[in-house]
């Protein structure tokens, strides 16, 4: 037997060859099996989005959960607040007992705030959980939360802002339908209060939602404030869409920011056949521009059927590295992808703002800006 030193050099390099070509088919298997694995799970994903898991609808005299996964209220009086916006509902009340704890700014250290909502999931008495403040913390709990026992019992999950992060997490996880819609912290009109009460007590289908940049126009586009807009001595109601046409699908979205935080995570929502819809609060155009190239880079914008653009509300380009208008950011975008684009949606955190149940089914009509329910939520 030749030792390595007395090899040829064709010898050599027939040996190289043979293990580069061994290797080489080592690696087109395991990417084979990889990929293989990968579609089994999302046959698996789009098999289970077939069927969602719809919550109870809520009754005078249901127990509500109000809890603050995210950030501590501004002061106790936001909780009662939120006691009073549920009452007014027909629902009973019941404060999770971490809500005013601290934790930086959130409302106690991550075993206090899964404790309010894991003992919310386990409680047979209460029917809904209601998130009363946004921030930041939800995505630190959404991997030890009990998805699967949360849609078993059939909630009714209410939030906005930085909860999206668990509204989209149960939908992910378990194809349970969940409510966008401004924390209880922001519920600050007739409209949004309306709007949410019919969400989680119906078993019709929820009125359409028509887009429309009115009262909230320059926050929507030129990153004023509310007050401002409401302020203009005119205002015409109207919508933009940079790509007409109609879209079906489950409808899934909320914040901006949540949702490319959940990229790349087994969190993250199925966009397949989907009707997308975004919003987001106090952020720069550069930041924004970043988590919806995140979305094109991560080709969720090519498995879309269309999208549908809320408020943006006090986000801007003052001291922004990208100083294009949000019309342009993701108007020129969806132009490439020539989707069904509509700007204008009164979703979001606005005052305006109405509910919008994650996992239905929808229909987008981008040239006439409305966004139907194909289904009860």
């Amino acid at each position: 037997m030749k030792s390595k030193t007395d090899m040829s050099r064709r010898e050599l390099l027939s040996s190289g060859t043979k293990a580069f070509v061994s290797a080489t088919l080592i690696s087109q298997g395991m990417n084979q099996m990889a990929t293989s694995k990968t579609n089994e799970q999302k046959s698996a994903l789009k098999k289970h989005f077939e069927k969602v898991i719809k919550p109870r609808a809520l009754k005078p005299g249901d127990r509500v959960s109000l809890l603050c996964p995210a950030g501590r209220p501004h002061n106790p009086a936001a909780i009662n607040r939120a006691k009073v916006i549920v009452e007014e509902m027909g629902f009973k009340p019941d404060v999770g007992k971490n809500t005013l704890q601290f934790f930086g700014t959130m409302a106690g250290n991550d075993e206090q705030r899964l404790e309010d909502f894991s003992d919310a999931i386990n409680d047979d008495s209460i029917a809904g959980i209601f998130c009363v403040t946004g921030g930041y913390g939800s995505l630190h709990l959404v991997d030890k939360i009990d998805w699967a026992k949360l849609a078993q019992k059939e909630r009714v999950l209410v939030g906005g802002d930085d909860n999206c992060h668990l509204l989209l997490s149960a939908y992910s996880q378990s194809g349970m339908v969940s409510f966008c819609a401004p924390n209880l912290d922001r519920i600050n009109s007739r409209e949004s209060f309306n709007s949410l009460k019919a969400a989680v007590t119906s078993t019709d289908l929820l009125p359409n939602i028509q887009a429309n940049y009115g009262a909230v126009k320059s926050a929507a586009t030129d990153g004023g404030s509310e007050k401002q807009a409401k302020d203009s001595a005119f205002e015409i109601r109207y919508s933009y869409a940079p790509v007409g046409g109609t879209a079906e699908g489950h409808l899934i979205g909320g914040n901006l920011t949540a949702i490319g935080s959940l990229m790349g995570t087994p969190f993250e929502p199925s966009f397949e056949d989907s009707i997308l819809f975004i919003e987001d609060i106090n952020e720069d155009h550069g930041m924004l521009d970043r988590w919806f190239t995140h979305l094109y880079l991560a080709g969720a914008l090519k498995q879309i059927s269309g999208i549908a653009i809320g408020d943006f509300e006090n986000c801007h380009t003052t001291d922004c590295f990208n100083m294009y208008s949000l019309e342009d950011l993701f108007g020129d975008r969806m132009k490439a992808e020539n989707k069904p684009t509509c700007f204008g949606l009164p979703l979001g955190q606005s005052a305006r703002a109405l509910t919008a149940p994650i996992g239905i089914r929808a229909s987008l009509n981008a040239s006439k800006g409305t966004l139907q329910f194909l289904e009860s939520a």
